[in-house]
């Protein structure tokens, strides 16, 4: 879908390529890593968002690992994603909190 204009084919082909990587991917993980980043952007401060990022992340794992599971194949890495920025920006609070007190 173009921004501006008419969208080509070009632009039809990669937003059914986009699509299709997404639908691939495991929709925990996905929730895992935009809830991780989002904890990432205000260093920790709200910590109820890091605390299900890594939730979320760790369930995407064993859901993922499950060998009778059926549904998208993939998605560990993003489940990773969600799992480490939450814990860094975990580490950063931690860092802030004792810093100034």
């Amino acid at each position: 879908m173009a921004l501006f204009g008419r969208p080509s084919e070009r632009d039809e082909a990669k937003a059914a390529a986009y699509r299709d990587w997404l639908l691939r991917r495991d929709p925990l993980a996905i929730a895992s890593a935009v809830v991780g980043i989002f904890s990432l952007t205000h260093f920790g401060t709200f910590l109820i968002d890091a605390i299900a990022a890594i939730v979320l992340g760790v369930i995407a794992l064993r859901r993922l690992a499950d060998p009778n599971r059926v549904g998208p194949p993939d998605g560990r890495g993003l489940a990773w994603t969600g799992i480490l920025t939450a814990a860094a920006s975990l580490i950063i609070a931690v860092h802030f909190v004792y810093r100034w007190v």
